[in-house]
């Protein structure tokens, strides 16, 4: 396994645990953390792609503007192969993030 591989999942897990707070919510959205998000959400391993989604799923039902920004970044293509494809976690984010009632 290439060790930066792992270092980009663990860092992708802190994102996705911060994004369950207001103040980690806001810093994720204000300094540039949304297009790396959708970055790992596309090109990233099994774990990385999970994390990201529920990171970008924290952002997009407490942020009008914070998934308007997702949206902008090009997650919707992402989003479907992942539902279609994912891990059973990566597969559940992903169909809720489809689902703008859930936002």
């Amino acid at each position: 396994m290439d060790p930066a591989a792992g270092m980009v999942d663990k860092a992708v897990a802190v994102l996705a645990n911060l994004a369950t707070i207001p103040e980690g919510r806001n810093a994720i959205g204000q300094e540039g953390g949304i297009p790396v998000l959708v970055e790992v959400f596309e090109l990233g391993s099994a774990r990385g792609k999970e994390n990201a989604a529920a990171a970008l799923l924290q952002l997009c039902t407490t942020s009008g503007r914070f998934c308007n920004m997702v949206l902008q970044e090009g997650a919707v293509p992402p989003l479907v192969a992942l539902s279609q494809t994912g891990t059973p976690r990566g597969t559940g984010t992903s169909e809720l993030l489809q689902e703008p009632t859930t936002w």
